[in-house]
């Protein structure tokens, strides 16, 4: 597989649940994954401008190729019934910590790769020096979305059924 663009936020979802005509069960399997450094150089097409070769780095440390992780989603538990928690590593001053309900934990980076990983959330590492701007095209568009005032005239407009239109 080749990718040709790469995302500024790459989000993996492990596959942990195993369903087929015989089996249905939670898959616990250790799956390491890098904390920092996860490099998509190799799987970028030869032909991108961000390959590599064309950047004259044969080793690919070329920062629109490389993603650190900044958050984990965790399931504990069963197939049937269980519990999500969440790793996220501070922008203000780099730590990690557990997010269970309403209890914070700081933990260590060793401890946010384990077999409860579900779902993993990295950022390209060229990104945290740009702006949500520079990424995306974040101009209100004529048409599209509506205003809070709109919202607030639907929900009042309601007469106590959820409606799909």
């Amino acid at each position: 597989m080749s990718i040709w663009r790469l995302p500024p936020v790459m989000i993996i979802h492990l596959k942990r649940f195993q369903f087929n005509h015989q089996i249905k069960r939670k898959l616990r399997e250790y799956v390491h994954f890098p904390v920092e450094g996860l490099d998509f150089s190799k799987v970028l097409a030869q032909n991108n401008d961000l390959s590599s070769e064309k950047n004259g780095n044969p080793d690919g440390n070329n920062p629109e190729s490389l993603y650190d992780l900044y958050a984990v989603v965790h399931h504990h538990g069963a197939l049937s019934t269980g519990h999500y928690v969440a790793s996220l590593k501070s922008e203000i001053d780099g730590r990690w910590r557990l997010f269970n309900d309403a209890q914070v934990y700081d933990i260590a980076t060793n401890n946010v790769v384990d077999a409860t990983a579900y779902i993993l959330f990295y950022v390209r590492r060229d990104i945290p020096q740009s702006n949500l701007q520079d990424i995306w095209d974040t101009q209100p568009r004529e048409g599209e979305g509506m205003t809070e005032e709109e919202v607030e005239k639907l929900i009042k407009q309601r007469d106590g059924r959820c409606t799909i239109q």
